[in-house]
């Protein structure tokens, strides 16, 4: 059993790809909100008494749309993104469940080709909260840590910026490599092919250009050791 955090596309994305192998159970603030430590513990909990219990907790619970809303509650993105993830990474090294933390190509600094290694600072609270869950996953054993360059589909704007670069990726995308890579340990950049935010979008939908290199940054992640783990 894997469970999964949060109501969002990615938690969807994945209770889309459950199996009698693998059955994935998503959990919505309304069954378990992050914040409260004590209904953390007590859900999980639940599931631990049952014969198929989880092996795995995927953590894609965040305060992250629109992504200001850190900057405007940076309180709640403490409790939310920090604290939160805290709460949930606890239980899931107490019952020996494996600790899957969905993070954010945000949180490097904006420069070409970064790895894993490379440095990390994130240009808004919003990264810099996500860097923090980051923090709370490497002190749990054998967590993973997936850096991903998520991008909404249906894109939420009426434009795309043409002048900036990510690898972006849908979240169902993301969901399949999730199931590949579950067994690993560290962190892993994932992303697509590196192209503009419009150029990306355009695929999906119509949308009008527009100019965002004063507003967001490109960043071009370096995904090898992603591809070496799905082509071995």
């Amino acid at each position: 059993m894997m469970l999964v955090s949060g109501d969002g596309k990615l938690a969807r994305a994945l209770v889309n790809l459950s199996s009698d192998d693998l059955q994935v159970i998503k959990l919505p603030k309304k069954v378990m909100d992050i914040t409260d430590e004590y209904e953390v513990s007590e859900t999980i909990k639940r599931y631990m008494t049952q014969p198929n219990y989880p092996k795995y907790f995927v953590h894609t619970a965040a305060l992250t749309k629109p992504m200001s809303i850190n900057d405007r509650n940076p309180i709640m993105s403490l409790s939310t993104n920090i604290v939160g993830t805290a709460n949930v990474a606890k239980i899931c090294h107490k019952y020996g469940i494996k600790f899957i933390y969905i993070s954010t190509d945000f949180v490097y600094d904006s420069i070409d080709g970064v790895d894993e290694d490379s440095g990390l600072k994130p240009s808004n609270n919003y990264g810099w909260s996500k860097l923090g869950g980051e923090c709370v996953t490497k002190l749990i054993p054998e967590s993973l840590i997936l850096r991903c360059s998520l991008c909404d589909i249906p894109f939420r704007h009426k434009v795309a910026f043409d002048d900036v670069y990510r690898n972006s990726i849908i979240h169902s995308d993301v969901a399949k490599i999730i199931l590949k890579v579950k067994d690993e340990i560290g962190v892993i950049n994932i992303g697509d092919k590196y192209q503009s935010v419009y150029n990306f979008v355009s695929q999906y939908q119509e949308v009008n250009k527009a100019s965002g290199v004063n507003i967001a940054p490109s960043l071009s992640l370096n995904t090898e050791k992603l591809e070496k783990l799905i082509n071995e």
